[in-house]
């Protein structure tokens, strides 16, 4: 495969695979953020969330409204987990409680 293949079946599977996964199974509509530990059929099988995801998913889909297309859907997934407050823990249960005091 050529790089501009290689470049095509990334987005294809981002596109496609990737984010239509998580805007299905990912967003916690009740506490805020992103579930974290998610099962390959999207089940939610831990509660507690890590903030090296809630960043990633803000990034992702800011930058795809950003540079990709001008998805509503996507801002609002965005803007979904910009509310939620994790004020820089490494770990937070599904509410947002911190649980453990080291601030990263």
């Amino acid at each position: 495969m050529n790089a501009k293949s290689l470049s095509k079946q990334y987005l294809d599977t981002l596109l496609n695979d990737v984010i239509p996964f998580w805007e299905k199974h990912s967003i916690d509509r009740d506490a805020g953020g992103y579930f974290t530990c998610l099962d390959r059929q999207g089940r939610v099988y831990d509660t507690d969330k890590f903030m090296w995801l809630q960043g990633r998913q803000v990034w992702t889909f800011s930058m795809l409204y950003n540079r990709l297309e001008k998805r509503p859907a996507w801002l609002e997934m965005a803007r979904h987990g910009m509310d939620f407050d994790g004020n820089w823990y490494f770990a937070l249960d599904r509410q947002g409680v911190p649980l453990a005091d080291r601030l990263y």
